[in-house]
């Protein structure tokens, strides 16, 4: 039996809606309700009555107390294993485009509620993603162009794209620009970047293929250069420095998702946590 699917019955049972159940447990009203269906098919019975307002079945009263000390059994079992100084390693991928501080903070304040030791790697987001997809990472932050799906990923945040330049270039003169006006601009290229081929076809659908100073998958040179006054960056909010100035471009509107995968049932305790730790922290951390 799926501990995560108790998890749902006690939060279904808690709240009676399965909307207030899903947000509790950070997955998918489709990802709880299948959770919930699979239960009553492995115990035989139907747990809920799904009218207006969910409620216990003369079953679900009765599994009630039952799933209660699964749940602690497994708390009590955590404690003794890590009184016993079995702590967890887990190894944890993390995209090199995403700004590395804020996810430090994450991992360091997830360590103190549920004790691990992490292992950390970087990568770009598509090398990040399938590395979880292939099981050789636990838990893996990355981020997406497009919304992304699943059991066992949730969506942290989302940021624009923007026009970064120091303070003293021409580009912070101005609020808004065209792609036309940046034709003779010199740009720094973030190898990495997961919207750079998007943002290449809308250039080159006006006939604009800006000069690049530097490219480069290393995000610190890449600052330093837009720093230096070298040349413009096309970045997420996310990875300004202090220094820089910010501007949009007319005809470009992008934006990413920041996620964060896991891929079992100990991961996932640790996922819920980064992810509160998102979700109550100071979000202008990330997204400036």
């Amino acid at each position: 039996m799926n501990l995560a699917f108790v998890r749902y019955f006690l939060a279904l049972a808690e709240t009676s809606s399965f909307t207030s159940a899903a947000e509790r447990c950070h997955v998918t009203q489709p990802t709880l309700s299948a959770g919930i269906a699979r239960l009553e098919d492995e115990l035989g019975a139907r747990l809920f009555d799904r009218g207006r307002r969910t409620a216990l079945t003369a079953a679900g009263q009765r599994f009630l107390p039952h799933a209660r000390a699964m749940t602690e059994a497994w708390k009590l079992a955590k404690t003794e294993s890590r009184a016993a100084g079995r702590q967890r390693v887990l190894r944890v991928a993390v995209a090199s485009t995403l700004a590395i501080g804020p996810v430090l903070q994450w991992l360091a304040a997830a360590r103190a509620r549920e004790p691990f030791d992490p292992e950390v790697s970087e990568g770009t987001a598509e090398a990040v993603a399938e590395r979880w997809r292939r099981g050789r990472c636990d838990i893996a932050l990355f981020p997406v162009r497009r919304p992304m799906a699943g059991e066992r990923v949730a969506s942290l945040l989302r940021e624009p794209y923007v026009l970064a330049a120091a303070n003293t270039h021409r580009i912070a003169t101005r609020d808004r620009w065209s792609v036309r006006e940046l034709a003779e601009t010199p740009f720094v290229l973030r190898a990495a970047c997961e919207a750079h081929e998007d943002a290449q076809k809308i250039f080159a659908g006006d006939g604009v293929r800006p000069r690049v100073v530097l490219r480069s998958t290393d995000e610190e040179r890449c600052a330093a250069a837009v720093l230096a006054g070298l040349g413009v960056s096309f970045m997420p909010r996310s990875l300004l420095r202090p220094g820089m100035s910010t501007a949009s471009i007319r005809e470009v509107a992008l934006e990413r998702r920041v996620m964060l995968a896991w891929r079992g049932e100990a991961e996932a305790e640790v996922a819920a946590a980064i992810r509160e730790q998102a979700v109550a922290g100071d979000r202008l951390a990330f997204a400036r």
